[in-house]
């Protein structure tokens, strides 16, 4: 199909667009910063792209005249930004997140364990 994108590529645009801004940004400033080599999503697709990843946790929603959106900070910095980027843009998470939990070795895993409230 002409014209169609790779999946998660809207998420992975807009997400590189909040993260590139120097603070919370509206729709409408997402989409005028929108990269030249991509087609501009409609206004609606933005909004939808950025509610979506307000529900994942990924961004945070500022209330005003006109919503404005940040990309949330999470403990652990740019490598927390990146996993649950990563998280995000996948098709399938459970498998993702399978294939992050074999990676991890023993002391990560308790981690881990600790920090959703099981047994370490």
């Amino acid at each position: 199909m002409v014209g169609r994108r790779a999946h998660g590529q809207l998420k992975t645009t807009v997400l590189a667009i909040l993260r590139a801004a120097d603070g919370p940004v509206t729709a409408r400033a997402v989409i005028g910063r929108w990269p030249a080599t991509e087609s501009t999503p409609a206004f609606t697709t933005v909004i939808t792209v950025l509610t979506r990843l307000q529900q994942a946790g990924a961004v945070e929603r500022i209330e005003g005249p006109e919503a404005r959106f940040a990309l949330r900070h999470v403990a652990g910095g740019v490598a927390a930004e990146s996993m649950l980027a990563a998280l995000l843009e996948s098709s399938d998470r459970s498998a993702a997140l399978m294939s992050f939990a074999e990676q991890l070795t023993d002391q990560d895993l308790a981690v881990l364990r600790h920090a959703v409230g099981g047994p370490a």
